[in-house]
């Protein structure tokens, strides 16, 4: 390589010193750099080549490293962030803005799952991103069909006849009050609301209840008195409320097991509901 380039050096100096060039010497020494000009070429496109081959491997960091925290990991939703919720709605939908509009929230504002779940607590409703086809709604505001069954029964007729297919999960384990509710265009599907006495029963048992044994009792049942409460009732009834979770994971989520890897976007929905169309 060096002794082609002291050729040329030469041959650019002749040029300059005034020296004559034999003819054929000039074809010889045109050839030469012609060769030297190419094989330069050659080594730059083969060195670029080598780098645009190597970042075309590199991962792209789609999500900036201060915002991954918890999002798109495998980690599940800490119970202190989602606590233990009392009341969820289970929408088969991917369109949250039908779901705002189904349950009359106003003052409606994007959010993240976080700030969402942190509202949820207080007046305000979370309307999670979809979740495998599913949205979930939390809120202490959803409705409790122990307040008034028949309003609880028009609600969810109301709501599913726009969305689709919903469904309603409550517990209270201190009184073990509890319900889970499916219904889909507005019919009912199958649902069962204890609160003192079983207030709506209706639908064949689905076959996820009888795998877990869940309980239910017939319109009319009457329960003794609290100071003479049957120990085995008791037992039943917390069987329900344990088992509420598994239950929902059969017939759509169960809100425990979400992880925000599930989310099919890191943002949800969070505003107000008017407990006025409730009723």
């Amino acid at each position: 390589m060096m002794a082609l380039w002291d050729k040329v050096e030469s041959f650019i100096k002749s040029l300059f010193s005034g020296n004559s060039i034999a003819g054929a010497d000039l074809v010889v020494w045109l050839m030469i750099l012609l060769a030297a000009v190419t094989l330069s070429c050659l080594v730059v496109f083969f060195v670029t080549l080598h780098f645009i081959q190597r970042n075309r491997h590199q991962p792209l960091q789609i999500i900036p490293r201060r915002r991954q925290s918890l999002w798109k990991t495998r980690q599940p939703i800490p119970l202190y962030v989602f606590g233990q919720p009392r009341r969820w709605m289970a929408f088969h939908t991917r369109n949250m803005g039908v779901v705002r509009n189904a349950l009359g929230v106003t003052n409606a504002e994007v959010c993240s799952w976080e700030q969402g779940l942190t509202k949820a607590t207080e007046r305000n409703l979370f309307i999670t991103p979809p979740i495998r086809g599913w949205v979930l709604v939390f809120g202490h505001y959803l409705p409790n069909p122990s307040d008034d069954i028949d309003a609880f029964y028009a609600f969810m007729r109301s709501v599913s006849a726009e969305v689709g297919e919903v469904q309603f999960f409550c517990l209270d384990a201190v009184v073990q009050e509890h319900a889970w509710v499916r219904l889909i265009d507005g019919n009912v599907v199958r649902s069962y609301v204890w609160a003192e006495g079983p207030l709506w029963n209706e639908g064949p048992t689905s076959s996820a209840e009888l795998s877990l044994r869940m309980h239910c009792f017939d319109y009319g049942f009457k329960p003794e008195e609290p100071e003479n409460f049957n120990e085995a009732l008791q037992e039943m009834l917390e069987h329900n409320v344990s088992n509420l979770h598994a239950l929902a994971a059969r017939w759509s989520l169960d809100p425990l097991r979400v992880e925000p890897k599930d989310f099919a976007s890191e943002f949800g929905l969070t505003g107000e509901m008017d407990h006025l169309q409730v009723g």
